[in-house]
């Protein structure tokens, strides 16, 4: 590979260079100055935004003036763990605004004046709160009198209560795992508040991007889902038992039964049976059927606690098949749809143990080809988790119909969902929310996130899992992602000025005075895909990311000379590479480099660094135009274009014998393809290099890990997309 001082050198005939954001000055350099980032002190940040005075009132709730207090919290005595992490994080925030500390004290101390009140105590009044309807996660925040109450659950809903307080009423703000802004104020306290009562619409809720899962993020956002990776301090989550999704390659595994019994495995239409990844079982068979109840009974008797259990088909993409044995074939007639056999599998596992766990719930999809409702309704006891994995995500659900063709059902992805609301009061969705084939490129579908949540809840659903690049840091606003979608899984009915705001907040918060800029950035991309339809394994690169390349008459070089051409070894062809060519590169690629450095001019050290990693989203973009010019194919069309033109537009060149043209044709041809072959591995290599600096190890879904750019595993002398293993 060629040294990097090549790259330097013909830097000035790239498309706009490489650059990002020092994390130390915040000034931008090239990519000769920049080494893996050290994520900066958040002390670095400026001082916040001055607010406006406090007016303090008669009825004015004040807990800290002139660095006194005379309030205190007051938590049931014989606390849940959650209840004594709540009262615990509202003491700390308090005290990182104001200096001051409050004590914590339980309601078996004597009654104060001045308290405030965390979860259900002995200081409400009778049927001030309504546990039943707040359930494990609903919360009331209300003053009477002096005191403050912040009442719920201690399961997760006074923990939430408190944050929602913090967020609300003092205006902290949770932005993300790396960052949070806590205003500093002399004089801490509130107006009266009216009963301010929440109960979450989604029972379950969870968003996997790999950033909100980090420093104990995920219950800020009120999110209870499987990737809540916090202690159970922070009020545990609800837990799948035995495996999150696509539990029945491991229920009944082909390596474990394949050898010895392949009937228990679908039959393909050719008369195989199914045995690689993905391989569906025969769930007409009666054996696999008590193979799957006796696990079941197994994994109960360590976990009698469990809350749902997942009984789902495996996944292998778009390529999985239904069995095709008799048996199958004639429930899925009577059914009228695949999904039949899976659905009266499931129930009969459910009715099993219905009696015994009446509190246990069995999870099972409706995924390609279970898309489709049945005949049969799902048992009370059975969770229906319905995948969006087919439909459009630049348009909302209801709107337009699905990006890809799904055989087994006639209706979109809408309609599907309103069918099986209308049979089952426990319908989850599984949603998705990245590009799986350029995760690094900008998805641009943050107009269709408020709106899908809303038919989500406008058609009885009440869990949902968003689906995030879970497998890498990706640069693509994973941040924004998890905080928006977090307050949508909480409010799917907020209004879009509420939706905008929360977006325009967040965006000020995070990367600072340049935030309009990033916001720009966002519509841009948002409009160029108002007229086109996309899902998430769309390759952006050839839809809103294209770049034109057209042939053009660029004027003859004329210091070109055949002893230049004979001599060829000696020149320094740089300047022609792109002879015979003009690349022309998308709006979001070059407004986007514009946008990216002027939001980045204002940044703290801290915001730079945050913006530096969104800039790697036109870095790569920036890529595929790249591979135009500096490929083998681009740089044998440009040689031979720049020399033909040589020998039929030059007095001198006309003189050549055929011959000789060819073989100086060939000769020069092979010259340039091996000296500059490597300089657009050489683009790639470094912005690789940066992307791993930022947490990124890994392009697509399905990418084997990256820890260097050394690591052998990918080949980087391609386009982004095809960043694969080498042989």
């Amino acid at each position: 590979m060629m040294k990097r001082l090549i790259c330097c050198m013909l830097a000035l005939i790239m498309l706009p260079a490489a650059v990002s954001c020092s994390p130390d000055t915040g000034k931008i350099t090239t990519d000769e100055d920049v080494s893996t980032p050290k994520i900066p002190d958040e002390t670095t940040e400026e001082p916040e935004e001055t607010e406006e005075p406090f007016i303090i009132k008669e009825d004015t709730l004040v807990f800290v003036q002139n660095n006194i207090s005379e309030y205190v919290i007051i938590r049931p005595e014989g606390s849940t763990e959650s209840n004594i992490k709540a009262a615990s994080e509202l003491q700390g925030y308090l005290k990182k605004i104001s200096g001051v500390e409050l004590p914590v004290l339980t309601d078996a101390e004597t009654e104060k004046e001045y308290e405030i009140l965390v979860g259900y105590t002995n200081r409400s009044a009778e049927g001030q709160f309504d546990t039943k309807k707040l359930g494990a996660e609903g919360f009331v925040i209300e003053t009477v009198g002096k005191k403050l109450f912040i009442a719920g659950s201690g399961v997760r809903g006074a923990l939430y209560g408190v944050y929602t307080f913090l967020e609300n009423y003092l205006s902290c703000r949770f932005y993300a795992s790396d960052y949070e802004k806590i205003p500093v104020r002399d004089v801490l306290g509130v107006q009266p508040i009216e009963r301010d009562e929440q109960i979450p619409v989604f029972e379950y809720r969870d968003i996997d991007f790999v950033t909100s899962r980090q420093n104990n993020f995920q219950p800020k956002l009120k999110l209870n889902g499987v990737y809540n990776n916090s202690p159970a301090e922070y009020g545990g989550k609800i837990e799948y038992i035995g495996g999150f999704v696509h539990t029945l390659e491991n229920w009944i595994s082909v390596k474990e039964y394949f050898a010895d019994h392949p009937e228990y495995f679908a039959l393909n239409e050719d008369g195989t049976r199914q045995s690689g990844w993905g391989a569906q079982p025969c769930l007409s068979n009666p054996d696999v059927m008590d193979l799957v109840k006796e696990k079941v009974r197994s994994l109960l008797k360590d976990r009698p606690d469990a809350k749902i259990i997942s009984i789902s088909q495996p996944d292998n993409g778009t390529a999985q098949k239904p069995c095709m044995c008799p048996e199958c074939r004639k429930i899925y007639e009577e059914e009228g749809a695949f999904s039949g056999a899976q659905i009266r599998f499931v129930n009969a596992i459910a009715e099993e143990f219905a009696a015994d766990y009446p509190d246990l719930k069995f999870d099972t999809l409706a995924y390609h080809h279970t898309r489709s409702i049945c005949k049969t309704p799902p048992a009370d006891n059975v969770i229906v988790r319905f995948c969006t994995i087919e439909c459009c995500f630049s348009h909302p659900l209801g709107t337009c119909r699905d990006v890809y063709a799904m055989a087994g059902s006639e209706k979109t992805i809408s309609e599907d969902i309103s069918d099986w609301a209308k049979v089952s009061d426990k319908l989850y969705v599984w949603d998705y929310t990245t590009n799986y084939v350029e995760s690094v490129t900008f998805f641009p579908n943050f107009k269709v996130l408020r709106e899908n949540a809303k038919f989500f809840a406008d058609n009885h659903v009440i869990g949902v899992y968003e689906e995030g690049n879970f497998f890498s840091e990706t640069c693509d606003f994973p941040e924004l992602r998890s905080y928006v979608m977090a307050k949508l899984l909480w409010n799917p009915y907020m209004s879009e000025e509420e939706y905008q705001n929360y977006i325009n907040d967040f965006l000020k918060g995070y990367y600072g005075r340049g935030w309009k800029y990033i916001r720009e950035y966002i519509d841009l991309g948002q409009k160029l895909v108002e007229d086109k339809h996309f899902g998430i394994h769309d390759r952006f690169a050839k839809t809103i990311y294209a770049h034109k390349v057209d042939r053009i008459n660029r004027e003859f070089p004329s210091e070109l000379t055949l002893d230049m051409i004979k001599n060829f070894e000696n020149v320094d062809w740089s300047k022609y590479l792109d002879y015979g060519a003009k690349v022309t590169e998308s709006e979001l690629v070059t407004r986007g480099f514009e946008l990216f450095d002027a939001a980045a001019e204002l940044a703290t050290p801290a915001e730079a660094y945050r913006i530096a990693k969104l800039r790697l989203i036109p870095e790569f973009a920036h890529s595929y135009a790249l591979y135009e010019v500096y490929s083998k194919t681009g740089l044998v069309d440009n040689t031979v274009t720049l020399l033909n033109d040589f020998f039929t537009k030059t007095e001198e060149g006309k003189k050549v014998p055929h011959s000789e043209r060819t073989t100086l044709i060939f000769a020069l041809r092979d010259h340039i393809t091996e000296k500059y072959k490597d300089i657009y591995e050489d683009y790639n290599l470094g912005l690789f290099d940066r992307a791993l600096s930022y947490g990124i190890h890994q392009i697509y879904e399905g990418m084997p890990y990256v820890a260097s750019v050394d690591d052998p595993k990918v080949n980087l002398n391609t386009t982004p997309d095809k960043w694969r293993p080498r042989n």
